[in-house]
């Protein structure tokens, strides 16, 4: 182990797990609203995006959110890249149906497109959508699974895909676990945020990763503590 890098550590997350009380599976996904409003880099990807889609003025742009969760982050990204001049729609898709069913729930039944799909086969024809993206995803798979996951989001999107995680280091990982128990609400959140950080990415081997997949794939850090991998046609 290294005196400046934890050693990546996979473990499974409560969150993930079906069987998680509904009362507590909502708590922690109010939990990571707040860390996506407060800390999530969204904005990083809107503007990330809004590059990627400079030469398609004019058109309707349609991008997939996959590992959506609540869909918290595709309502927030629709409405930074709508604020920005672009007619823009964001579809969250999560394997667990009943964590976009909690919500369209939290948010009082306000719209929320989304579909329940694995992603490692998302129901959608080659090139049938713009860009896909992912938040707070990345971290949660192998290398090869991985590799297997940006396969499909190529696959998908014509424009290719822009991943944005966690990225492993000894500061965050110590604010999650001090800071976490006065900020969240679930006990499972702090937790599970501690074994985020543990088993997430440094951006060099995610660019390894993606590169498997997409020989101009290229990740750079996004403060606080996360990185941005792109993928796909320049």
């Amino acid at each position: 182990m290294s005196l400046l890098l934890p050693r990546r550590r996979p473990s499974a997350e409560r969150l993930d797990d079906p069987s998680l009380p509904a009362e507590e599976m909502r708590r922690s996904l109010e939990d990571l609203s707040l860390v996506n409003r407060r800390w999530g880099g969204s904005r990083a990807l809107a503007r990330a995006l809004l590059h990627r889609l400079d030469g398609e003025r004019g058109r309707a742009v349609r991008i997939l959110d996959v590992g959506g969760g609540s869909g918290d982050v595709a309502r927030r990204l629709e409405s930074l890249l709508r604020a920005a001049g672009r007619d823009a729609a964001v579809v969250a898709v999560d394997v667990q149906w009943r964590h976009l069913a909690a919500g369209r729930a939290m948010t009082g039944g306000s719209r929320l497109r989304a579909a329940a799909a694995d992603a490692f086969r998302l129901p959608f024809a080659d090139r049938s959508v713009d860009l896909a993206v992912s938040t707070l995803f990345f971290h949660h798979f192998s290398p090869e699974e991985n590799a297997s996951i940006l396969r499909e989001l190529s696959r998908v999107a014509r424009l290719g895909f822009a991943v944005l995680d966690l990225r492993r280091a000894w500061v965050p990982m110590g604010f999650v676990a001090l800071a976490g128990r006065a900020v969240f609400r679930a006990r499972v959140s702090v937790e599970d945020g501690v074994a985020s950080v543990r088993q997430a990415y440094t951006p060099r081997e995610a660019e390894s990763i993606a590169r498997r997949v997409t020989p101009n794939a290229a990740a750079r850090r996004v403060f606080p503590y996360r990185f941005l991998l792109e993928g796909g046609r320049a």
